[in-house]
């Protein structure tokens, strides 16, 4: 599989490999290299030793003194188009070169040549820089600013100051963050006012615990989070390109539909990718989708939900997982030749909260005819599982979910009522325009890979390698 980023048609591309310069792009990581690229690639709150958060980004000059020159691949018109002497220029590309660890231009007499490990941080800075100004431009859609007063407010950006704002983002606390960032309180709050001067809006407010992101703050974190993301996407596709396979995969899968194919998914992912790391989150598809969007995770496993195109992400189904009606074994209608809906409105129900695909199947079965007693209302696959076990009640669930129960306790069966007239599939959801790395990428294989579609239908990987 072709890694991201490395420059197609190099033996070093072919090997999977980085040149580390063009007399040496074979030789192998040093031990000491090996470690010190490791490091650099771990995401907040990973890191070794006691570096803040997010201490692994670069300093925002030395990513635009870097984008300049690989826009001009010169270092004297990079220099002129930042309005910085050259040798201020040439300082920073080497402190960058220094933090990744490999040489991101190669010098010649036709000029400077990006290098593997340079035309994947290009890539990435590109994205970067857009998501910055895209940041910006959110903020300041109601007041109409044209692109040159958009450009030199995204250049007073700091790191600082993204850093600050994306803590007080993720902790609910400015008090929280200072802690985080070892910085005192009012140095910080005198920090992100100067941000709200900057962008010319609010974007934090005082509550209960202290002072935390507005609904405006919350959107300027979002796309900073996702421009952030794409350095971090940068280090892990350098490390893919050295063969050092580590990395993060923050998927969500929800509550109920979702648990059992990514158990079986993520101990193939992890038993090919011993170093790279999985942080599953459990939630239910609306607040997964928000964190979807925030870029807190860049998978979501689930039921099929057909979001909105104003949502701005993409649904792919993965495999068809019939909705079954489950009970407890030996259930009254278990002994039944045949089950209409009366039957089943004899007995009380556990279901789907309103608006979540199951609660559409119940909801289509019994139309308007009599309803049963429905007390219960939950996401909870145990509480589902428990609450049938000791009763006769009965709820929707998945085929995959009754086939997870059966290896958990077995405790319950599906009613010979055949197929449901609402359809079930388990669907991936993904940002629209999102650019994998390589290992997120290999996690999107294996999960379409390992997910067998139960009517024949044709593989669901052809349609993300289609993607």
């Amino acid at each position: 599989m072709k890694r991201h980023g490395v420059a197609s048609g190099t033996d070093s591309a072919k090997r999977g490999t980085i040149a580390r310069a063009d007399v040496i792009a074979s030789t192998p990581l040093g031990e000491a290299e090996t470690q010190g690229f490791m490091k650099a690639s771990l995401p907040p709150g990973r890191r070794t030793g006691h570096d803040e958060p997010y201490s692994y980004l670069p300093s925002l000059p030395q990513i635009r003194a870097f984008h300049s020159v690989a826009e001009s691949r010169s270092m004297s018109l990079g220099a002129i188009d930042l309005g910085r002497s050259q040798p201020a220029v040439t300082q920073a590309i080497a402190n960058l070169e220094a933090s990744f660890g490999v040489p991101l231009f190669l010098r010649q007499r036709s000029g400077l040549i990006l290098t593997d490990a340079g035309l994947i941080l290009h890539n990435r800075v590109r994205r970067f820089f857009a998501e910055l100004r895209g940041a910006v431009i959110k903020c300041g859609g109601d007041r109409g600013w044209k692109a040159s007063q958009v450009d030199v407010i995204a250049k007073r950006l700091t790191k600082s100051l993204i850093v600050a704002l994306l803590l007080i983002d993720e902790y609910g606390s400015l008090g929280h963050a200072a802690k985080l960032l070892n910085q005192r309180e009012a140095a910080l709050r005198k920090a992100v006012r100067s941000l709200e001067s900057d962008l010319e809006t609010t974007l934090f407010k005082r509550g209960a615990h202290g002072i935390s992101t507005n609904a405006q703050g919350k959107l300027l974190a979002t796309r900073l989070r996702l421009a952030v993301r794409e350095l971090e996407a940068a280090h892990e596709e350098m490390n893919a390109g050295f063969g050092i396979e580590t990395g993060r995969i923050l998927v969500g899968a929800m509550i109920l539909a979702g648990n059992h194919l990514l158990t079986s998914v993520v101990q193939r992912f992890t038993s090919r990718y011993p170093h790279a790391r999985v942080s599953v989150l459990n939630a239910t598809y609306d607040v997964l989708l928000d964190q979807l969007k925030r870029g807190a995770i860049d998978f979501a496993v689930g039921l099929q939900n057909h979001p909105t195109p104003a949502d701005n992400v993409l649904e792919q189904v993965i495999a068809e997982d019939p909705f079954v009606l489950a009970v407890r074994r030996g259930h009254p209608l278990t002994k039944r030749s045949t089950i209409n809906t009366a039957h089943l409105a004899q007995y009380d129900w556990v279901v789907a909260r309103p608006g979540a695909t199951r609660r559409a199947a119940f909801d289509h079965l019994f139309g308007n005819g009599p309803r049963p007693n429905a007390q219960v209302e939950t996401h909870s696959f145990v509480t589902i599982v428990m609450l049938l076990a000791d009763s006769d009640a009965i709820a929707v669930m998945t085929q995959s979910e009754l086939i997870l129960e059966a290896k958990l306790g077995g405790n319950l069966v599906a009613l010979d009522v055949g197929p449901l007239e609402t359809d079930s599939r388990m669907a991936v959801t993904t940002r629209r325009g999102w650019m994998p790395t390589y290992l997120q990428d290999a996690f999107a294989h294996c999960l379409h890979d390992h997910v067998p579609d139960v009517n024949g239908s044709p593989s669901a990987d052809d349609a993300w390698r289609a993607r």
